[in-house]
């Protein structure tokens, strides 16, 4: 019976840890989402500037669209801020549950490494993908149509890229926290290298427009991020 309740108190002792650290998390998220409300119109003004070289400004259609897009730029950039913040929650609720160095290495590599490899991520989708994907999408005007975007799907159109990149940029991260428990390891990748690189180029025309310099564009990161994660394997292996 003691042990019942010891048991039942642990259970209940874990959902509260979880509880605080979910709290800690949205606060942190509501906070910076506040701050970036402070600073959207500049982040609005960088994040049009890759469209500004096809239509001045972006328009609206509805109402309500300005503030939608003004309250996501918000959001977005408040998540993107509180990155750190979450990271933290979620490796202090879990570190006291990994019992060997080992478990405690590989989550750590991941936890750490994800923001890095991130936002690596999301400057190669907004600084080389968008420009090309707009140029070439673009082309098909003929000279004949006019661009009318609207701020509403531009906004969307940008955080799909960089949301895609930045968590395809964290295949190094995840290879090297597998790596590091002993699941996967250097060898094993080399020998899938060709199925590797298939994915890769499948996996480009998916999230790209479509055609053959996005694609490329895409894919070839992604296979050069193969290979660092070979790499990775090698240097955090067990």
């Amino acid at each position: 019976m003691e042990k019942t309740n010891n048991s039942s108190q642990g259970v209940i002792d874990h959902l509260e840890e979880m509880r605080k650290r979910i709290i800690f998390m949205l606060v942190g998220w509501i906070i910076l989402s506040i701050i970036g409300y402070c600073f959207a119109d500049r982040l609005l003004g960088y994040l049009i500037a890759p469209l500004q070289k096809y239509q001045d400004k972006p328009y609206f259609t509805r109402p309500v669209e300005p503030f939608m897009a003004i309250l996501k730029i918000s959001i977005v950039s408040g998540a993107f801020l509180n990155i750190p913040n979450m990271l933290f929650q979620i490796w202090a609720f879990i570190e006291p549950a990994l019992i060997t160095e080992k478990e405690k290495r590989s989550f750590a590599l991941v936890i750490w490494g994800f923001p890095i490899f991130f936002s690596a991520g999301a400057m190669f989708a907004f600084y080389v993908l968008i420009p090309f994907g707009l140029k070439f999408l673009f082309s098909f005007s003929r000279k004949v149509m006019l661009p009318l975007i609207s701020v509403d799907s531009y906004i969307n159109f940008i955080l799909v890229f960089i949301l895609a990149l930045g968590v395809l940029f964290n295949l190094p991260v995840v290879a090297s926290g597998l790596a590091s428990a002993g699941i996967i390891n250097a060898g094993m990748l080399r020998g899938k290298r060709k199925y590797a690189i298939l994915i890769s180029f499948i996996v480009a025309a998916v999230i790209t427009p479509p055609d053959v310099v996005s694609q490329i564009l895409v894919a070839i990161p992604l296979v050069l991020l193969y290979e660092i994660s070979i790499l990775f394997c090698y240097i955090f292996r067990y």
